[in-house]
């Protein structure tokens, strides 16, 4: 059995170019790849009521980052099935709990929900086979929880 090629694929903030353009090229360079992950840092379920200017600014950026991180996979999916290539995406849930606020609090409580979010993925990963699609991951890895 060949060892799998992988790559992580990280989409997120600003122009989310890092999915689309980067994997895109790793796909034409690596043609026996078999599987991308794709970690998004941003989602539109962290969106929160603003209670201040700050806040609905804060937002502003936020819902054009979160919405455009979500597009990219979207087209990055897109464009592997347009390729013809038989190729898995596997995406990293986004915890909705993780908020935009700029404090050491919050970084630490992210980094703690992403590596909980990673775990439950890879569990899932290395105790399912066949067709590997979110739901199923997030399905077993909220069974083993």
């Amino acid at each position: 059995m060949a060892e799998k090629k992988r790559a992580i694929a990280l989409a997120g903030g600003g122009p989310a170019v890092g999915l689309s353009i980067g994997a895109l090229k790793r796909l034409r360079l690596n043609p026996d790849l078999d599987e991308v992950w794709a970690s998004r840092i941003l989602d539109i379920k962290q969106i929160r009521q603003p209670e201040n200017l700050y806040d609905a600014l804060n937002n502003l950026v936020m819902l054009f980052a979160a919405t455009t991180s979500e597009d990219d996979v979207k087209l990055f999916k897109y464009k592997v099935a347009e390729n013809g290539r038989d190729i898995r995406v596997i995406e990293i849930p986004v915890e909705a709990n993780i908020s935009y606020d700029w404090t050491w609090e919050n970084l630490d409580q992210s980094i703690e929900d992403g590596y909980r979010a990673t775990s439950g993925v890879l569990s899932a990963y290395r105790n399912t086979t066949g067709d590997v699609t979110v739901a199923k991951l997030l399905a077993a890895s909220n069974d083993a929880a």
